[in-house]
């Protein structure tokens, strides 16, 4: 797995953008165990703190799952592919119910509708 640095952002930034990218492409599958932590920063001559870093929020944006003592793996597709489309998916909702006539009111009485049920 190639990391590379453009010094735009933060390297913990650079370095979960790559590892998106790259279960987005399919270079890295489903259940592949990714380098240590402490490989991954040789092989990139940085901090280890930084790459924890970035697997953290990576398993918080469930592209990745940590299984105690074996390794940090690439989660299975229906775990980032939830996270990646749901505001995609929202807002094409939303617009389908604009389009057929639903007006922006009655979205927001119905989502406010919602919110009362999940709080209960």
């Amino acid at each position: 797995m190639q990391i590379h640095f453009t010094g735009t952002k933060p390297i913990f930034e650079e370095i979960v953008d790559q590892i998106k990218l790259y279960i987005e492409m399919g270079i890295l599958k489903p259940q592949e165990k990714l380098p240590s932590v402490r490989e991954l920063a040789l092989s990139l001559t940085i901090n280890p703190n930084t790459v924890m870093r970035a697997y953290l929020a990576l398993t918080d944006m469930g592209y990745l799952v940590t299984l105690p003592k074996k390794g940090i793996y690439v989660a299975e597709e229906r775990k980032w592919k939830k996270a990646v489309d749901l505001p995609d998916y929202v807002e094409n909702t939303l617009n389908d119910l604009l389009a057929s006539g639903i007006s922006i009111s009655q979205i927001e009485i119905a989502i406010e509708k919602l919110k009362k049920e999940k709080k209960q």
